[in-house]
């Protein structure tokens, strides 16, 4: 499996929680499954986000948080989500040495929106927060 295959995937809890403690750099996408605005707009798009993600230390991650609308898989999950800024999917976080930096990005799904976000996420990780 490649790199990108990976990036592509999804992330658990446990994953997301070690790369926080190791205090990582990374783009958090929190999706639900029932979402169209996440499955049909923004899923065919990611590829491309996350190309435009390269040439910067950040990697993209998935995580389904809700599989039926209001039904976290978990209270971890919600949890997370709560802590990230609430509903609204899907939802881009940007971490930053560990710390989730830009959680306001929600329904981000074109193209175009994307590759603003990308440029946007990587001129925040040549700064210090």
């Amino acid at each position: 499996m490649n790199t990108r295959e990976k990036s592509l995937q999804d992330i658990s809890i446990e994953e997301i929680d070690n790369k926080v403690a190791k205090k990582e750099s990374f783009v958090l996408n929190l999706v639900a499954s029932w979402c169209p605005d996440c499955t049909e707009k923004q899923a065919p798009n990611l590829p491309a986000f996350e190309q435009n993600l390269m040439g910067s230390e950040l990697s993209l991650y998935n995580i389904v948080v809700q599989h039926n609308k209001g039904e976290f898989l978990s209270a971890v999950h919600q949890g997370l989500v709560e802590q990230l800024g609430g509903h609204g999917y899907p939802r881009t976080v940007l971490f930053v040495s560990g710390q989730a930096i830009d959680t306001d990005n929600v329904e981000i799904t074109s193209i175009e929106q994307l590759a603003a976000l990308a440029d946007k996420f990587k001129a925040r990780i040549k700064k210090p927060a």
